[in-house]
């Protein structure tokens, strides 16, 4: 499985780590991840990911831990990729 790794700048102290993985050109598992520097350190500010076999966002907290997860269970792999780059 072909493997790709990048990053997309959007401001000097705010990234997004994208992560994803294809088989004959669809996607079979992805990460996208937002960070920000905060207090001289990158913080997961929220991610989007197929961990759990289904696409769904994590919405940290920085004290409390996962605050929120949205299942994407009505969208394919590509879809949910592509949302997660545009929303986040």
């Amino acid at each position: 499985m072909p493997h790709k790794e990048f990053e997309i700048w959007l401001d000097t102290v705010t990234r997004l780590l994208i992560r994803r993985e294809t088989q004959g050109g669809r996607i079979t598992a992805f990460a996208v991840v937002l960070l920000a520097f905060v207090d001289g350190g990158w913080v997961d500010i929220a991610r989007f990911d197929t961990a759990h076999g289904c696409p769904h966002e994590d919405v940290p907290g920085r004290k409390a831990g996962l605050l929120q997860k949205v299942w994407h269970d009505d969208l394919g792999y590509r879809q949910a990729y592509e949302l997660a780059i545009a929303r986040l």
